[in-house]
């Protein structure tokens, strides 16, 4: 014999009657619809703040490599140390009014040098805010060949600044590469999310001189 589970009539009606009810119906729907929402417009507000910031952080990187090259606009091909931190600090200045304490700022020069198609960069002198660590000399980074063609003519690699250089390599010019690192924590809505370093990095040819000195 198959027993068939009944409701108790006491239970019944009260059960059929919040079913029927388009109030209680529409509650339920809010709160299963609800949660998800707040979490999808979180998620929204979360992507637009980190779009921001990693503007900010694209037009920092933009603007160290940009001054730097050209010596801090002064027309000269040295760059003096107060001149070098007015340079590192203006990343703080541009992501305001987000909180720049934590920024990590690093310029460095590179001899741009080919050798069979490949062209590297040697890091000949690097130079960092108090966040950040600066690239080591010598240091040698794979770079795109289109930068390679950008220079008319050839340079030279006697300097000592630059370390090794790779051997058999043509020496082009002179490069200046601009970094900028962000710790960002988006301020939180429905729910919290961790810190996401936004980072970006550009390269300037130096403007005035080559290469460029800091003193």
């Amino acid at each position: 014999m198959t027993r068939t589970t009944r409701i108790p009539r006491l239970f019944r009606r009260p059960a059929l009657a919040f079913l029927a009810d388009a109030k209680g119906l529409a509650a339920v729907e809010l709160a299963i619809i609800l949660p998800l929402a707040c979490m999808l417009m979180s998620l929204v507000v979360y992507g637009g703040q980190a779009y921001t910031v990693q503007r900010r952080v694209t037009l920092a990187a933009t603007t160290v490599a940009n001054i730097f090259a050209q010596a801090n606009n002064n027309n000269q091909s040295t760059i003096t140390a107060a001149e070098l931190n007015q340079i590192l600090a203006y990343p703080n200045l541009i992501l305001y009014p987000y909180d720049a304490s934590a920024v990590q700022v690093v310029v460095s020069q590179l001899l741009v040098t080919s050798s069979n198609g490949t062209v590297t960069g040697t890091v000949c002198g690097s130079w960092a805010n108090a966040n950040a660590t600066k690239r080591t000399t010598g240091t040698q980074l794979t770079l795109d060949s289109s930068i390679a063609s950008a220079f008319s003519g050839s340079g030279t690699n006697d300097n000592p600044a630059c370390g090794n250089i790779p051997a058999n390599s043509v020496p082009t010019n002179y490069v200046v590469l601009g970094e900028v690192s962000y710790p960002f924590q988006p301020a939180g809505i429905y729910f919290s999310v961790g810190t996401m370093t936004l980072h970006d990095s550009i390269i300037m040819i130096p403007r005035v001189a080559s290469p460029i000195t800091v003193d």
